[in-house]
């Protein structure tokens, strides 16, 4: 696996979500059962209290430490440390390539040796997916390294920078889009295939933190080129994207929507070739049924389905174009869009409601247009030099009012740095500061952490975001 550079409070929050590992094991062999988490430490000593684990056929009751590596109980002097003593699991992430099962086995102050768990052998989801999780929810102990003094710092400052930050996101999203653009069409816009781009990252944003890459290796698969050469009707693109997903392969149901489903893939499967996927691949764990992916499928269909007959991206643009209330348009527009009867009255093909459901709401709405939509326009423009285009576009971004409430990361540094946010932009610099300097602690290039940090003359070591 490669080793990716996670501080011990991600490594701590992966510990308490169960979800993300299965059949744990010591470094022994011996198997390893949690009967009780503990309760988190944010005090001197180890990271979990009063815990209860079975090892092999014996039960401890004590504390848990957590490391990155196994070397980390030597290197942080625990072995000389009494708080030390009831530690009854050592968690690392990762083992270090010259471990010695002698010299480097953890052993507390008072002689007695500590069986050690390798977490990262026993993760049952990508890494890349649990850290997108975790930094989307963060906990309630959430704390940037520069809070409180960051309320101390002049607004004009934390304002310039966001500004800043505001830009480089949505650049950054938009040359995500332009990569993917030339790894499908080269550098020829003739050959670009605006809809197929769409669509894609319409998905990825549908999938939230839980499934995002599954929506976009299912929109990848769905060739629209080849669906546009097809009947194409809702029924048809449900099948096709129920199809790729791998949800009709284990259907049995008597229920006329489902056989017809089935029997419409039957025919497109051959024709369309695409990469399959399996069910399991799909997380349902934890989400409301509101938000399973089943239901935001049915959503994907009805944007696929106005993609290859109404022509959605030139629709946009012509919005951009020439619409008085771009914004406005936008949420009709998505809002609008019709899903097939079934998924009025079902969340999944196995779970139905006595109230209509609502496919889809106007946050998630709101993400998919500042999220998606803006960065793409906004690509489009520069490649064909609209330059009234691109002014609109950066004009919405600045002065548009947020369209969604926010998530949990933009409550939280709304919450801490003091900052009142109004736009779109506004909403994006929180975001940008959070991922790619309060997550990484690069205090060190960030203008706000410059002046704390170097006015108090802190350690970089002490700059970790607390989750």
């Amino acid at each position: 696996m490669k080793k990716h550079n996670l501080n011990e409070n991600f490594i701590c929050r992966i510990w308490e979500n169960e979800t993300f590992y299965s059949d744990l094991k010591t470094i022994n062999g011996e198997s390893i059962e949690i009967l009780d988490i503990g309760k988190r430490n944010f005090d001197a000593g180890p990271d979990f209290l009063n815990s209860r684990i079975k090892i092999g056929n014996q039960l401890y009751q004590g504390a848990v430490e957590i490391h990155k590596s196994v070397k980390d109980w030597y290197s942080h002097k625990h072995d000389a440390d009494g708080k030390y003593n009831e530690v009854i699991l050592h968690v690392v992430f990762y083992k270090d390539e010259n471990y010695d099962d002698e010299s480097d086995k953890p052993v507390s102050k008072n002689s007695r040796p500590i069986p050690t768990l390798i977490l990262s052998e026993f993760i049952s989801r990508p890494i890349k997916e649990i850290w997108n999780e975790i930094i989307l929810n963060p906990s309630e102990s959430f704390l940037l390294p520069c809070y409180p003094k960051i309320k101390d710092i002049p607004q004009i400052i934390i304002n310039d920078f966001l500004k800043k930050l505001s830009k480089d996101r949505i650049l950054m999203k938009t040359e995500r889009l332009n990569e993917r653009l030339l790894k499908k069409s080269g550098s020829n816009p003739s050959r670009i295939d605006w809809e197929q781009l769409l669509f894609e990252f319409i998905c990825e944003a549908l999938g939230y933190s839980k499934n995002k890459n599954q929506f976009l290796k299912m929109a990848e698969s769905a060739d629209i080129v080849k669906l546009k050469k097809m009947k194409t009707d809702i029924l048809h693109t449900d099948s096709a994207l129920f199809g790729i997903s791998g949800f009709l392969d284990e259907q049995i149901h008597k229920n006329e929507y489902v056989i017809n489903l089935k029997s419409i893939w039957n025919e497109q499967r051959d024709y369309l070739k695409p990469e399959l996927m399996v069910k399991s691949e799909w997380n349902f764990f934890r989400l409301r049924p509101a938000n399973f992916p089943t239901l935001r499928i049915a959503y994907a269909s009805a944007v696929l389905n106005e993609i290859l007959n109404n022509e959605l991206f030139r629709k946009i643009i012509i919005m951009f174009e020439d619409s008085i209330s771009v914004i406005n348009d936008l949420k009709l527009l998505f809002k609008n869009l019709k899903i097939s009867d079934f998924w009025n009255s079902h969340y999944n093909f196995n779970k139905s409601s006595a109230k209509k459901i609502n496919a889809i709401g106007m946050e998630r709405i709101g993400d998919i247009i500042s999220n998606v939509i803006l960065p793409l326009v906004l690509l489009y423009s520069r490649i064909y030099n609209k330059e009234n285009i691109r002014e609109r576009v950066m004009y919405l971004f600045r002065k548009e009012k947020i369209i969604s409430r926010g998530n949990e990361i933009v409550t939280k540094m709304k919450e801490q740095t003091g900052k009142s946010i109004n736009t779109i932009s506004e909403e994006q610099a929180l975001i940008q500061l959070h991922n790619f300097y309060c997550v990484e602690s690069l205090c060190s290039e960030c203008e706000i952490g410059k002046i704390i940090f170097e006015k108090k003359n802190i350690r970089e070591p002490m700059k970790i975001i607390i989750y």
